[in-house]
């Protein structure tokens, strides 16, 4: 199967680092009653965007060395 980049459900490894991230929040917080959802969605866009940058590092060019005249 393969994977595809777009869809971050098919990484069961990237829903697993949302889960404890969300938990992660949660403690922090103190562990407060009826707010799940907020920690998951906060915790989401975190990896989310965490998962962006690690993208466009990938496929950004590679640095020209500066030449010394």
């Amino acid at each position: 199967m393969q994977k595809d980049r777009t869809d971050p459900w098919v990484d069961p490894l990237f829903e697993q680092r949302v889960r404890e991230t969300a938990y992660f929040l949660w403690e922090q917080a103190g562990r407060p009653d009826g707010q799940e959802q907020q920690y998951w969605f906060e915790a989401l866009e975190r990896c989310l965007r965490e998962r962006q940058a690690d993208d466009l590092l990938q496929n950004q060019p590679p640095a020209l060395p500066e030449s010394h005249s």
